[in-house]
């Protein structure tokens, strides 16, 4: 099966929302709320502004009306015979009749009165037209809605009044005139608006087919030269992830390929032992040919021990959980084990601890000590002393490790700490499979700690020294 990191990227949920169509619902959704309200505030605007022209019509035309019938009815006029009297009155009627805003036909009506008597009237005079009230008023009819200006300037007086369903449609009209360059607007601006999302999500494409291109075997970092500066910290993470995939699949294939080579060796000398025991007919020499069978065996089985746990050690999703542990109590139960391994070589194994009590894994911290004691012991020559210590430090926890063996070389403090490899000390047993302190290091980063060489006791020896946080 192929391993593909990515495949998560390659297809989309249909359940899942697309940035594309978030984007699109947001912008088209914004601009037909904006367009709607511009429509509301347009309309509010402009029939506020064509009532006021309408009525200062009207008042204009009240105010001529007023003008001429005064200026006809005046003193001078007042002095003159009956004849020239009605004279004036007919030319008054002929100049009212000659204003522009008579023109609309039958959507004004008007009233003029001398002294109470009416003078002129239209003929589509509204029934109770000439008892509105001084100003603007609205009168209600059996076949229309007016808005009547009533007034009055010495004798004269005059009634004005506008059909109210003419202004509406003349009002409706303009607006119409006004509103429509708006309509095609719409799904241009709309086109507009997917294709601009369409090009700026077109670099958020090409870093697909980047991610698309890669697998197990080319899990090279993502250039960012054409990345937009808006994702530069998702593509940074992206390529940080393939650098730990890279050094974790490196990792694996050493691992397997060193433990491919470790345990060729154990296996080859067990099919040997094997062969000779069934050829064998002497009982002491099947006796031991059935040890070194046993040894081999129980040397691949602590190989494989080791190679899963350093492997479980190294998954990012860790299933154990921290929690309170007491480290002294640890080191005890981990000493009372080793004690029959270092007494077969006459080694002095002592104990100097404090109650310290740290957040961690306890499994892992009774492997963490077994590992440290064990290499202690085994290279370690026989007569010797091995002494571990727990104490406190401020709020670390401090774990170490000394012997008088013959020490390490300051070229192997570089290399110990490497999977497979074994120390040169003469007096190892050759035993170990060369992942204990590999899993030592591998421990204390889980926790969070720290590791350090140094001499051992009397100036002899090796010193090993762990720091570890009493909480994560």
């Amino acid at each position: 099966m192929r391993f593909e990191p990515f495949a998560i990227f390659r297809h989309t949920a249909p359940h899942k929302p697309s940035v594309r169509r978030l984007l699109l619902v947001w912008l088209l959704g914004s601009f037909i709320v904006t367009w709607l309200m511009v429509i509301a505030f347009t309309y509010y605007l402009s029939t506020s502004k064509i009532e006021r022209l309408f009525d200062e019509d009207m008042l204009d035309f009240g105010q001529a009306a007023l003008n001429i019938l005064a200026v006809t009815t005046s003193d001078e006029r007042l002095g003159l015979d009956a004849g020239a009297m009605q004279q004036g009155i007919e030319a008054s009627r002929e100049a009212i009749k000659g204003l522009p805003l008579l023109h609309r036909g039958g959507v004004l009506a008007y009233a003029l009165w001398y002294k109470g008597e009416p003078v002129l009237s239209s003929p589509n005079l509204p029934k109770n037209f000439t008892t509105a009230q001084d100003g603007f008023s609205s009168l209600k009819t059996t076949n229309a809605d007016w808005r009547v200006l009533n007034m009055h300037q010495g004798d004269v007086q005059v009634w004005v009044g506008a059909n109210i369903s003419y202004r509406r449609q003349t009002m409706n009209l303009l607006l119409i005139n006004l509103l429509f360059p708006l309509l095609p607007a719409f799904p241009l601006l709309a086109l507009m608006i997917w294709f601009s999302v369409s090009r700026g999500l077109s670099p958020l494409q090409a870093v697909q087919a980047e991610v698309h291109k890669r697998s197990d075997r080319n899990l090279e970092p993502i250039a960012l030269t054409r990345v937009p500066v808006e994702i530069h910290g998702l593509v940074g993470e992206l390529n940080l992830l393939l650098e730990r995939l890279r050094n974790t699949l490196e990792a694996e294939r050493r691992l397997t390929g060193d433990a491919a080579h470790e345990i060729r060796t154990p296996l080859a000398a067990l099919r040997t032992h094997v062969q000779v025991v069934l050829r064998s007919t002497d009982p002491q020499f099947q006796a031991h040919g059935l040890q070194q069978i046993n040894r081999s065996v129980t040397r691949i089985t602590t190989l494989m021990e080791q190679i899963l746990l350093l492997a479980r050690l190294d998954s990012d999703a860790l299933i154990e959980e921290f929690y309170p542990v007491d480290l002294s109590a640890v080191a005890e139960s981990v000493e009372s084990d080793l004690l029959v391994q270092a007494f077969e070589k006459r080694i002095t194994l002592s104990l100097e601890q404090t109650p310290v009590r740290i957040i961690g894994i306890e499994l892992w911290l009774k492997i963490l000590l077994r590992n440290l004691i064990a290499n202690a012991i085994r290279y370690t020559p026989a007569g010797g002393h091995v002494s571990v210590r727990i104490e406190q430090h401020e709020q670390h926890a401090l774990i170490s490790v000394m012997d008088d063996g013959p020490g390490i070389t300051a070229q192997e403090q570089k290399v110990i700490f490497k999977r497979f490899y074994r120390g040169t000390a003469a007096s190892g047993d050759g035993q170990g499979s060369g992942l204990g302190l590999p899993i030592v290091k591998r421990i204390i980063e889980v926790h969070k700690g720290t590791i350090l060489l140094s001499q051992g006791l009397q100036g002899r020896g090796l010193g090993v020294t762990v720091s570890l946080p009493k909480r994560i």
